[in-house]
């Protein structure tokens, strides 16, 4: 567990903005897995001191989860779009909402199963020391969002 914990700097954070505004049905598009890697890489590179031989290895690592990825994606945003539908359907239909809002769980649930997945191949790559600073960095930022969410207020 703690070893899926000390990622979640790098492919948690997208989940923490779920259901916000923007993007068709008010949903933003979300980055996955080696998505997030990808796009704050020369950062992990800086704060970790990757070795050549292990920016390799993680770059393999992200592109070979990238066709695991696109298809669930697809599926989430299929199933967010018929859950919408049937949230603002003509008639209240309970049971139907409750039955669209699971299959749209079960494909986070497949995502995050895929985003340990990543997490656990890339911390497999790393020194101990390394994994010490990852564990740090992780504490740093849950202290911010942690934060960030006492002061923030919620609207619905």
């Amino acid at each position: 567990m703690v070893s899926i914990a000390a990622l979640m700097p790098f492919t948690g954070m997208a989940l923490a903005n779920e259901g916000g505004s923007g993007g068709e049905y008010g949903y933003k598009q979300h980055e996955w897995g080696a998505e997030h890697f990808e796009k704050h890489f020369n950062k992990i590179v800086e704060k970790l001191g990757l070795t050549d031989a292990q920016q390799t290895q993680a770059k393999a690592i992200f592109e070979a989860n990238k066709p695991l990825v696109k298809p669930l994606k697809e599926r989430l945003h299929a199933e967010k779009k018929t859950l919408h539908e049937v949230m603002h359907g003509d008639k209240f239909d309970e049971a139907a909402i409750r039955a669209q809002s699971a299959k749209v769980a079960a494909v986070y649930a497949d995502l995050n199963v895929n985003k340990a997945k990543v997490c656990a191949d890339f911390r497999a790559i790393l020194t101990p020391a390394q994994v010490t600073t990852l564990k740090a960095w992780y504490e740093e930022h849950m202290k911010k969002c942690k934060e960030h969410k006492e002061h923030k207020e919620y609207k619905y």
